[in-house]
C-alpha cells in the first residue's frame, strides 16, 4: 500500500488553510489505484451549516393538512411532494409551503395508487407502487401520466432517481444469487428499456445479525426484528450515479458504480460510544410499549422474555442512516447518546470530511426510518411540533467557504 500525504483533493473542500488541510486529511492508495480517503478532524468546520428556512403544516381541516406522511421528494425549485397513506394521497406544496394540488389518487386504475413511494428530478416525478408493483412516471408540474409500467413489489422503502435517468426500487435478490447477503434494486430506465437488477454484496457478519423472535398462544412464532443498536450494512443511491455503501461496525464509506466495483473508500476516526444497562432496558421498554399499544394480542410477559436486553451490543455503532444530495455529498447520520440533537457528518464528493452538522430535531433523533429527502442544497425531514402535530421541517445546506 501506498500513502500519500495531498493537497490537491482538500483544496476542493473549501475553507481553511492549505497547511490545515493538508494536516488532516490522508489518502492511501489502495491495489487498483483506489483512493481510501481518512480526514482526522472537519475541514471546513466554521464553514457549513443546515439552517431551518420553514415549515409545511397547514392547519387542521385545511387543505393539504398533516395526517401522517409516510414519504417525501424536494425539487431542486423548493416544490415539496408529501404521500399519505388510508386513503393513498399525494400533495404537492410550493416553495412557500402552500398547498397547491393533489397527483393521482387512491385506486387501481391509470395514474392511480394504493400505496406510494416517490423521487422527484426536473420535471419528472416516479412513483414506486409495491403494492401493485409497478411504476409511473408523473410530469411533476402538472400531473400528467407520462408513463406506467411493472416493477416490484414488497418492498416499503424509499426510491431514487439517478442523473442517467434511471429509478432506483429496492427489491428482493434473485434466489440463485448464492449465499452472500446482497441488497438489491430494480434499476429502471424511465425512457424505456429493460431493468437491470443491481446487487450490492455486503459485509459477512451482516449476514447474522442477532434478531428477536416473538412468539404467541402455543409458542407460534409471531414476527421478528432486529435488535436495536445492531450494526447494519447501509446502502444510499447518489443521484449522480452510483451508490454509496458502509457497514454500521465500523466508519469507512464506500462510492461504487454497481454494487461490486469500488470507487473509493472515505471515512473518519471512530471511537465507540459504550451503551449503559439503563440505556438497554429503556430500548426494551420502548419496543414492548410500541407492541403493545398495536394491540396485536400479545402480552407483556411474552415480550420481555422475547425482546431480551443481553442480546443489545455493548457499543453503538457508527452510523444509523447515510443519504445523498444531488451534488454528490454524502450526510452520516451518527448513532449517539443525545436524544434531542440530530448529529450529521458532512463529507464532499472526494470523500473529505468536511463538518458535523447538528440539528436540534429531536423527532429525526428517535425515529431510525423518518422520511428524509434531499435536493441540490436543502433537506426536508417529516417530524413533529412541540404540540405532537405532524410537520415537514425544510433545511438549508449553507457555506461560507469562498
Amino acid at each position: 500500500m501506498q500513502t500519500t500525504r495531498t493537497i490537491a483533493l482538500v483544496l476542493l473542500a473549501g475553507c481553511g488553510s492549505a497547511d490545515a488541510r493538508e494536516s488532516l486529511v490522508t489518502i492511501d492508495t489502495l491495489p487498483g489505484g483506489i483512493p481510501n480517503v481518512t480526514t482526522t478532524a472537519p475541514v471546513a468546520q466554521q464553514g457549513w451549516a443546515l439552517r431551518h428556512v420553514r415549515d409545511v403544516s397547514p392547519a387542521p381541516g385545511e387543505p393539504g393538512e398533516l395526517v401522517d406522511p409516510q414519504d417525501l421528494a424536494l425539487a431542486d425549485d423548493g416544490t415539496l411532494y408529501v404521500v399519505e397513506q388510508g386513503p393513498a394521497t399525494l400533495n404537492v406544496y410550493d416553495a412557500t409551503g402552500r398547498w397547491q394540488r393533489t397527483i393521482g389518487r387512491d385506486g387501481s386504475g391509470p395514474g392511480e395508487f394504493t400505496a406510494a413511494f416517490i423521487a422527484v428530478r426536473g420535471d419528472t416525478l416516479v412513483l414506486q407502487d409495491p403494492a401493485q408493483s409497478r411504476v409511473t412516471v408523473y410530469r411533476a408540474s402538472t400531473g400528467e401520466v407520462l408513463s406506467t409500467r411493472p416493477s416490484t413489489c414488497c418492498f416499503w422503502a424509499q426510491i431514487a432517481v439517478d442523473a442517467r435517468g434511471g429509478a432506483w426500487l429496492p427489491t428482493m435478490p434473485p434466489s440463485d444469487s448464492g449465499g452472500t447477503p446482497q441488497r438489491a434494486f430494480l434499476r429502471v430506465p424511465l425512457a424505456g428499456g429493460d431493468a437491470d437488477t443491481i446487487l450490492v454484496p455486503q459485509a459477512a457478519a451482516s449476514g447474522a445479525l442477532p434478531r428477536w423472535h416473538v412468539t404467541g398462544p402455543g409458542g407460534r412464532m409471531q414476527f421478528s426484528m432486529s435488535v436495536p443498536m445492531t450494526p447494519r450494512a447501509l446502502e444510499a443511491v447518489d443521484p449522480s450515479g452510483g451508490l454509496v455503501t458502509g457497514f454500521a461496525a465500523d466508519y469507512r464509506l464506500r462510492r461504487t458504480t454497481d454494487g461490486r466495483d469500488t470507487v473509493s473508500l472515505f471515512g473518519r476516526p471512530f471511537t465507540p460510544v459504550p451503551i449503559t444497562g439503563a440505556t438497554k432496558q429503556a430500548l426494551v421498554d420502548a419496543r414492548v410499549a410500541q407492541q403493545l399499544a398495536a394491540n396485536n394480542g400479545l402480552d407483556e410477559a411474552g415480550l420481555r422474555r422475547a425482546f431480551d436486553a443481553s442480546m443489545i451490543p455493548d457499543v453503538r455503532p457508527a452510523f444509523d442512516w447515510v443519504y445523498v444530495d444531488r451534488e454528490g455529498r454524502v450526510f452520516a447520520l451518527r448513532t449517539t447518546a443525545d436524544t434531542t440533537t440530530v448529529h450529521l457528518d458532512l463529507f464532499d464528493r472526494q470523500g473529505v470530511w468536511l463538518a458535523e452538522l447538528t440539528v436540534p430535531e429531536p423527532g429525526w433523533a428517535r425515529q431510525l426510518y423518518t422520511p428524509v429527502a434531499l435536493s441540490r442544497d436543502h433537506l426536508a425531514i417529516a417530524t413533529t411540533d412541540p404540540d405532537g402535530l405532524p410537520v415537514i421541517r425544510i433545511y438549508q445546506l449553507t457555506s461560507e467557504a469562498p
